[in-house]
């Protein structure tokens, strides 16, 4: 189990592999029990939470600083502190004795014996080093430049509480298909397969001990979808009513779709897209698992603008009640389900800022006069959010902001910012 941890590590750390994708992959390959899975899944993610903390104590107690260790030998030691550090049903003596076999068996034998005194030396000192309860971006493995960039971002108090929120691991949340069930009754119905429902706001379902959640009945019968409770706030922006029509650019995987149509009772007219041709056949699956009859998935460019269509007729694009944008961004608000994004943070990847005018721009062409146009992202960035919106509706004054939220994340949810504009008649 621990070699298939630690390959998952070497693929996400030093190839830039996401860690859901690898995990999915290497599970796929491998024979294991249930049990195994999910603790190679634990392992995995909980070390990549954790590296800051696991790399300040293993610089504590080792007379090589982890960035000048081999990468092999950087992510074996992390992962078995982590083992014995944050996932305390490990046996110590058994993470130090499986580090020192693995070294042995993937021909650094001759470094078993440094990883064993590190480890050891570990396993006496259990308290230390005693880390100061101010230094909240190494408590909760913050890299140095993201936490400055938080703290700039957000002040002080917010990036701590972003930080830590953020470092929690997420339980699984799923959105109940309340066209075809209530969330009571969901809960009920699953609590049947040994899984731990917590009820949450709305038609939410939090869910711990769930195995694959895709056997279940309640799956197979299109009775709930997993999603985010944070992202629903940007769906209750759109103030989508029945019988309007909305269009979804970046949809996939469409669960804000989805959530639009059973808030609408199924009578919303939606269109969601995506550039992504496979990202659409998956999207499209899940729509007839749901039974969701009033939603259309097409492939198609957010950055085209809408333009009139190519007949004789010269006939008018067809225009929405409400146009929902959830941006390609960097992601930062997702960062309890993809810690491996603030591991890779080097300031924001000056491309993004022109992608979301270019698709911010031509969304607003979307929109019929009276609209919404909800602009949204998972990230918490001035750049992105708020100093996006400005330079837009400077550049648009038909259209006027109504509403800007920037939402951290909380205990079971993603941090988002939404603005939700209205097109004047």
């Amino acid at each position: 189990m621990r070699n298939i941890a630690l390959a998952v590590l070497m693929e996400v750390m030093e190839d830039g592999a996401y860690a859901n994708i690898a995990l999915r992959k290497a599970l796929g390959q491998a024979n294991l029990e249930p049990r195994d899975r999910a603790f190679v899944t634990e392992l995995v993610n909980e070390t990549l939470r954790n590296m800051g903390y696991l790399d300040a104590v293993i610089n504590f107690f080792a007379s090589l600083p982890v960035d000048k260790m081999r990468p092999y030998i950087r992510n074996l030691l992390c992962m078995s502190v982590c083992q014995m550090r944050i996932l305390t049903k490990v046996p110590p003596h058994a993470a130090v004795h499986e580090a020192v076999e693995l070294a042995k068996s993937s021909g650094n034998g001759t470094l078993a014996g440094f990883i064993n005194g590190v480890l050891r030396n570990i396993n006496r000192r259990p308290d230390e080093p005693v880390l100061s309860d101010t230094s909240w971006a190494v408590k909760y493995s913050c890299p140095p430049r993201l936490a400055a960039h938080l703290t700039r971002w957000l002040g002080e108090d917010a990036a701590r509480e972003f930080a830590r929120y953020s470092h929690a691991a997420p339980l699984v949340t799923i959105y109940a298909n309340t066209t075809k069930i209530t969330s009571a009754a969901l809960a009920e119905k699953l609590t049947t397969h040994g899984m731990t429902v917590t009820p949450l706001e709305g038609a939410f379902l939090a869910l711990r001990n769930t195995g694959d959640i895709s056997v279940t009945e309640a799956f197979q019968a299109g009775e709930f979808f997993v999603m985010d409770p944070g992202a629903m706030a940007v769906v209750d922006a759109l103030q989508l009513q029945p019988a309007q029509t909305m269009l979804d650019l970046c949809a996939a995987p469409g669960g804000k779709s989805f959530a639009a149509a059973c808030a609408t009772g199924g009578s919303a007219i939606i269109t969601a897209m995506d550039i992504h041709p496979h990202r659409v056949t998956l999207m499209e699956m899940t729509r007839k698992r749901l039974g969701l009859q009033n939603i259309t998935t097409r492939v198609g460019d957010a950055t085209v603008p809408a333009t009139p269509l190519a007949t004789t007729e010269n006939v008018q694009p067809m225009l929405y009640d409400a146009v929902l944008l959830d941006a390609p961004c960097s992601g930062l608000g997702t960062l309890r389900k993809r810690p491996e994004i603030k591991l890779r943070y080097n300031g924001i990847d000056p491309t993004l800022p022109d992608l979301q005018r270019k698709l911010l721009t031509a969304a607003a062409t979307h929109v019929a006069p009276g609209g919404i146009l909800v602009y949204a992202t998972c990230t918490v960035t001035l750049e992105e959010n708020a100093q996006q919106v400005a330079s837009f509706c400077a550049a648009h004054p038909g259209f006027s902001l109504e509403h800007e939220a920037q939402l951290l994340p909380g205990a079971h949810s993603d941090g988002f910012y939404i603005a939700r504009l209205r097109k004047m008649t």
